[in-house]
């Protein structure tokens, strides 16, 4: 049965789009239809992704994205509209999301042709600022981060869960992660690895002025709000909303960044012999065996 693919490729990694032709070779000669999309600016804001992706349809058994990490986060968040399952080969440095490196495409692309993969649906967050300055819809697969601005001393971000005050942090800022991004910067920042399957979030203080601050898990329904405390003396100052690393926002102490988990997933292909905690010893530990040191 004939079916159609597509991959994306973030040109600046795949020079000569050499990798990307070998691929689209040898998916057209098993019979299927591949679509090409290489003319999106990865640099660019969301709305230019979501221009280049519209070839992209529910009829697409499969994206391949060849790049990095970011590439892939952002292919991610426009394609869980649409449902359609992506894969991501490592183009680039560390490439922890991107489950495919270039000496095993062959293989992985045999597995993929086969349909010998399965689909995991990964929680999004989703971040809404009411009142004036709004903002509204900002997805994440990763995670929606408030750090202080330019040189501003330390802000104090008061974290409230289901409307309850829960913490404030007084120190650089504050993570809001999904268990995809645990081993991003919230792991950077101290917080704890999570099982990418798990339907939760974890809130991070970013080098915390305090012994005793420590991160907090909660769970995929409940409702997070982050505001600046102008009592601290911070009224005045400016913090800075980041999306995933890619998308930055301004917020001021009189905004309340409301978060919560998406209604539609991330749908990113696991294959069998890829175990998240293989590739967790492999890209961050030493990845010897210990009995053999």
């Amino acid at each position: 049965m004939k079916e159609k693919y597509c991959l994306v490729t973030n040109a600046t990694k795949d020079k000569g789009l050499k990798v990307t032709a070998e691929i689209a070779d040898r998916i057209r000669n098993a019979g299927h239809e591949c679509v090409i999309i290489t003319d999106i600016d990865f640099k660019g804001d969301s709305a230019e992704i979501l221009r280049g992706l519209e070839r992209v349809d529910a009829t697409c058994r499969c994206c391949i994205v060849l790049g990095g990490d970011g590439t892939l986060i952002r292919t991610s968040r426009v394609l869980c509209e649409k449902g359609v399952p992506v894969v991501g080969i490592n183009l680039g440095m560390l490439g922890f999301l991107s489950v495919v490196e270039k000496n095993d495409i062959e293989k992985a692309l045999g597995y993929i042709l086969d349909g010998n993969y399965e689909v995991e649906d990964r929680l999004m967050l989703r971040a809404d600022i009411p009142g004036q300055n709004a903002y509204k819809g900002l997805l994440a697969l990763n995670d929606i981060v408030v750090t202080r601005s330019g040189r501003s001393r330390l802000i104090s971000v008061i974290v409230k869960v289901n409307g309850v005050q829960a913490a404030s942090f007084l120190g650089d800022g504050v993570i809001v992660s999904t268990p995809t991004g645990s081993t991003g910067y919230n792991l950077s920042a101290g917080g704890p690895i999570v099982t990418p399957a798990a339907k939760l979030m974890i809130i991070t203080p970013i080098c915390p002025h305090s012994f005793n601050s420590r991160s907090i898990v909660i769970g995929g329904n409940d409702k997070i709000s982050l505001m600046i405390n102008a009592k601290d003396g911070t009224a005045s100052e400016t913090a800075v909303i980041t999306v995933d690393g890619q998308d930055v926002l301004e917020m001021d102490s009189d905004d309340e960044l409301v978060i919560g988990s998406y209604e539609k997933t991330a749908k990113l292909v696991r294959f069998e012999d890829t175990s998240f905690f293989g590739v967790i010893d492999r890209k961050f530990g030493s990845g010897e065996n210990p009995a053999e040191r």
